[in-house]
């Protein structure tokens, strides 16, 4: 299995997995982050935007990434997305510690270990960008 093919595949698999979190957020109450995601905007965004808005907006989003890893275009405004999603999934760890941590700063909670995963997203990602930066490619072809 060449480099090209693994890169590839790891950028599906990252699709898959945002446009299933995706596909869960689209229906009330099937999505286990739907509390935290909608209590993380209304606070990002002042209580502007009402959770029932938020969590769709979430979904959609999710769902774009999904699309754009899966699929291989638009990477660039995929990877935009992706990596300020990726920045917004990690802000519940300074805005609700009493969810996040037992004991600050080494201890999760099932919440703050569901955070703390998406170091490995955001790795993956990372290794996506920078093969296809360096392969002057929009799309990898294998």
């Amino acid at each position: 299995m060449n480099l090209k093919l693994v890169m590839r595949l790891l950028q599906i698999s990252l699709g898959v997995i945002f446009f299933w979190y995706g596909i869960l957020k689209v229906f009330d109450g099937v999505s286990p982050a739907q509390e935290l995601a909608t209590t993380t905007i209304s606070m990002l965004t002042f209580h502007l935007i009402e959770p029932g808005i938020s969590i769709k907006l979430i979904a959609i989003w999710e769902l774009l990434i999904g699309i754009g890893f899966i699929t291989g275009y638009c990477l660039r405004a995929t990877f935009v997305l992706f990596f300020i999603h990726m920045f917004g999934t990690f802000t519940p760890l300074v805005l609700l510690p009493e969810v996040t941590l037992t004991q600050a700063p080494y201890a999760f909670t099932i919440v703050g270990q569901y955070i703390v995963k998406n170091v490995v997203f955001v790795l993956a990602g990372m290794g996506i960008y920078y093969f296809n930066k360096e392969n002057n490619s929009e799309k990898i072809s294998y």
